[in-house]
């Protein structure tokens, strides 16, 4: 009776733990989990200090104003300087009050905890730990001075932060039944600025010390398939496997073979690793206590300006390789996308498989069009989505109206979407100043979209002839759309700001190729309803800039 008894706990405790959200293989993508099934993030991440006020939100209907958007999840944050302001004493008001609000709306939240680093000031840390710098010590910059930072190199930092971490995910444990918390961000931008390492006496010690195992042990293990520039350098050096920092990687090397080189790389290898191993005790300790995804988000500035971010030793691609040697328990490599260049973004970010995750963009709706349906993103969250001065950005209104209704038909696409992750079933587009084409082939055809285009009669009454002229140049930067292939001639196209061709891919023995069938209309509840079949004149592929179309697309070829 009593083994007969353990394995029943056994079998409940292993149930329990089967419906914690987790992050999954589905076809050739990783998905998010929850409740047994595929879940996207239809996100928006709140303004950094706006969870940290019950009266705030309610007073500025927060939460009604994110499901009036069609949020089914949202980022916020949780302090740690309002979850333990005296040492050892937690309180978990704010976050109970989060995840009250998030059920009332039947919405997901993605906690990030804001730790020792904010990008990279400790100005989240408790008043404890900021007036205290002989136990916690500061990170010392190249000329000796001390830093706001602090220190990595600091056991004592790591102990309270690593407690605090716990006891909050202790408390969702305890709380969070229903799984309302689906995943967690592990600090912010955590990187070094200012300096091109710590100069610490702790971090001069780890400086002058041998390579960790783990990097020697990876870089062996992946020798040939490395970032490009930890790769050649390696190899300049002599591929040692043994020996200190400068030994391995060489005096403060600069990449004189790239347009834009990484100064002081070295440096910003030894300081990767340095938070990559922070962040790695963190992680693992957390989910001896509450497995829940954990990912990471680091600034990025510019396409190709290699090692350009907020702070040295940042989770860019540059050190993908460091954090995936020191770092197994953090899930996801995220970046911050305010760049336009999303497509390289989405490029770039899955690297041997690191699943999509946009946890900070521009308030776009095509970004999140394009980044669902291209990369399978198991989110895609617009910055300070409570945002409403419509006096600094007088497109506020239009934005956050695309944004909804792009999230709203997804949405309501329902399984469409889930049904075809990690499949070539489901493509995305994306349109923006200096990508004004984008092509995807599905099936026997290749469509081209481009800017959207208005036919122009007064144009072709003129004199000079006329024929189809873009509608706005300005807005050429957002148009995007998310097309899924339902069958061998029938696609489903839904996005805003774009006009599209289509041709057969090469191979395809046929003398022509068009459109069937073209019907204009929206998703409600998994299913297309109908509205215009569009010919004539209006025969094309094409959507306004105003609102997000979704198209019924038949093609034909002979």
């Amino acid at each position: 009776m009593k083994r007969l008894f353990s394995c029943v706990l056994c079998f409940f405790a292993l149930s329990a733990l089967a419906q914690i959200p987790s992050l999954q293989k589905v076809g050739s993508s990783t998905c998010l989990i929850v409740d047994g099934k595929p879940f996207v993030m239809y996100c928006g991440e709140l303004h950094n200090s706006t969870a940290s006020s019950l009266s705030y939100m309610q007073e500025h209907r927060v939460w009604d104003k994110l499901k009036e958007m069609r949020l089914n999840s949202v980022i916020a944050t949780v302090s740690w300087e309002l979850v333990e302001p005296v040492e050892g004493q937690y309180d978990f008001t704010l976050v109970d009050a989060m995840m009250a609000e998030a059920r009332k709306r039947d919405m997901k939240i993605a906690f990030l905890w804001f730790g020792a680093f904010k990008n990279p000031m400790m100005t989240y840390a408790p008043s404890w730990v900021k007036s205290n710098p002989k136990k916690y010590p500061h990170a010392v910059d190249d000329k000796g001075q001390e830093m706001e930072h602090i220190s990595v190199y600091g056991t004592e930092i790591l102990k309270a932060d690593t407690k605090a971490y716990k006891a909050f995910l202790q408390h969702l444990k305890d709380t969070d039944k229903d799984h309302t918390v689906v995943m967690i961000q592990l600090q912010n931008e955590p990187g070094l600025r200012g300096t091109p390492r710590d100069f610490s006496a702790d971090a001069n010690k780890a400086w002058k010390a041998q390579v960790p195992q783990q990097i020697v042990d990876y870089l062996k293990a992946n020798k040939g398939q490395l970032q490009p520039d930890l790769e050649r350098i390696w190899a300049k050096y002599g591929n040692k496997t043994t020996g200190n920092w400068e030994e391995l990687f060489g005096k403060s090397e600069v990449n004189n073979q790239a347009e834009n080189p990484i100064r002081n790389f070295t440096e910003h290898v030894f300081t990767a690793y340095g938070y990559a191993n922070y962040l790695e005790q963190m992680a693992k300790a957390g989910k001896e206590v509450y497995p829940l995804p954990v990912f990471i988000n680091a600034s990025v500035f510019g396409m190709n300006t290699r090692g350009n971010s907020l702070g040295n030793g940042c989770s860019i691609p540059e050190f993908f390789d460091i954090y995936r040697a020191s770092a197994p328990h953090i899930d996801i490599l995220t970046p911050n996308s305010y760049m336009q260049q999303l497509d390289w973004l989405g490029k770039a970010f899955s690297w041997k498989g690191n699943p999509i995750l946009i946890p900070e963009s521009t308030l776009v709706g095509a970004r999140g069009l394009y980044i669902i349906g291209e990369y399978d993103a198991i989110a895609f969250s617009p910055f300070g989505i409570d945002y409403e001065d419509s006096e600094l950005n007088p497109n506020l209104e239009k934005q956050h109206r695309l944004l909804a209704e792009s999230y709203d038909q997804m949405q309501q696409m329902g399984s469409l979407i889930t049904d075809n992750l990690g499949s070539d079933k489901m493509r995305g587009i994306y349109l923006y100043s200096g990508r004004e084409t984008d092509e995807v082939e599905m099936g026997d055809y290749v469509l081209t979209f481009g800017p959207r285009k208005s036919f122009d009669i007064g144009a072709l009454m003129a004199p000079a002839g006329g024929g189809f002229q873009v509608e706005d140049q300005q807005q050429i930067e957002q148009g995007g759309a998310l097309i899924v292939q339902t069958a061998a001639d029938e696609f489903y196209v839904v996005g805003y700001g774009f006009n599209a061709d289509v041709k057969l891919k090469d191979g395809v023995k046929s003398k022509f190729c068009g459109y069937d069938s073209i019907w204009e209309g929206r998703f409600e509840n998994g299913k297309f309803i109908p509205g215009r079949l569009l010919n004539g004149d209006e025969r094309n592929v094409f959507a306004s800039y105003d609102k997000v179309n979704a198209l019924k697309v038949k093609m034909f070829h002979y």
